[in-house]
């Protein structure tokens, strides 16, 4: 493949790991958001448990049991929901690692193919310096000057 093309393609497949970085840290913030949002909720919670779990009158007494199984209920249902988020967020991390590693390879390549290009484009410049001084001083020597 001729080297211009090679790093077009180079630059596009950059662009694509990037896009996919960012998608992969878009999904990451929206995990994290959830899960602090269902920490806030088990907060709120232990906090209503430890405020609301005693007995302060006697026509409450009955409700109580049942008040404490709600809770322990969402309590589970919310820890269940935690652990979900954290294994979505353990295969995520894992994505955006392989994806990471895969963008900054072909960023060295790109790099080295860049390099490679400059140094052939400035090989290619020399030599047509080269040329035009040697005439000169060829036409110097002739007396064409």
């Amino acid at each position: 493949m001729p080297q211009r093309r090679r790093i077009k393609a180079l630059q596009v497949l950059q662009r694509l790991k990037e896009h996919e970085l960012d998608q992969h840290a878009a999904e990451m913030g929206e995990i994290r958001a959830h899960q602090a949002q269902l920490q806030t909720e088990i907060t709120t919670l232990q906090t209503r448990l430890e405020t609301e779990a005693q007995i302060t009158a006697p026509e409450s007494a009955p409700y109580l049991a049942g008040f404490l199984n709600a809770v322990n209920s969402r309590r589970a249902f919310l820890d269940a929901e935690m652990h979900k988020l954290d294994q979505k967020a353990a295969q995520i991390e894992g994505r955006l690692l392989q994806t990471y590693t895969e963008a900054r390879s072909n960023e060295s390549v790109l790099n080295k193919t860049l390099h490679t290009q400059r140094r052939i484009e400035d090989m290619a410049e020399t030599t047509a310096l080269e040329e035009i001084a040697r005439t000169r001083y060829l036409r110097q020597k002739r007396g064409d000057v």
